[in-house]
């Protein structure tokens, strides 16, 4: 039996990463099949089957991939108030969609429409992005930034749904907006309304 190294084992498992992104960018979670992934990332389709138990397991790792990303990348500014807080969580999200349109259609277009049996993954694969949306909001609140009438972690839904309508909107292919326009129009359609 051939071993595979751990770094042969991770490249495998990144190149189908990168061609679940394609694929499910495609034709979204209900269309897309493991066979076609595998053999974009030049495997057989049981391969895949060693590294992912299942479409959604590899869908929901893209995701999660997202926010880790996201959660990463955000490093809070001394002094900084939640809304400018808000809207260098949202430049960073635009930055990642900028580097790769793939997983940006994956993200911001197949997501919102999972509902269902659906759901448990997806709360799974945002949880730390809401995580942190929530943290933001909360400090917020506290200094009186941010208005307390609502939860916080519905405040950072909201948030996380309005920044993502309107990526998706500049992501259309007959969209006028572009991914520039988005932190205006998150900052203009959601966030003065929030912020005290």
């Amino acid at each position: 039996m051939v071993r595979i190294s751990a770094s042969e084992r991770s490249a495998t498992r990144q190149r189908l990463i990168d061609a679940g992104k394609v694929e499910f960018a495609a034709r979204g979670l209900a269309g897309a099949r493991f066979d076609e992934i595998a053999l974009a990332a030049g495997h057989a389709k049981g391969t895949i089957y060693n590294y992912f138990d299942s479409k959604e397991a590899l869908f929901f790792t893209i995701v999660k991939d997202w926010c880790t990303q996201l959660v990463a990348g955000f490093v809070t500014a001394n002094g900084a108030s939640a809304r400018e807080q808000l809207l260098e969580i949202a430049r960073l999200d635009v930055e990642i969609a900028r580097k790769d349109l793939d997983l940006a259609r994956v993200v911001i277009n197949q997501l919102p429409g999972l509902v269902g049996d659906h759901r448990v993954g997806v709360e799974t694969a945002i949880g730390p992005g809401i995580d942190l949306l929530t943290a933001v909001i909360v400090a917020g609140q506290e200094r009186g930034e941010v208005l307390a009438g609502q939860s916080a972690r519905t405040l950072a839904r909201l948030f996380l749904n309005v920044l993502s309508a309107i990526e998706q909107e500049a992501l259309a292919s007959d969209s006028e907006l572009g991914l520039d326009d988005v932190l205006p129009l998150v900052d203009g359609c959601f966030l003065r309304g929030l912020v005290q």
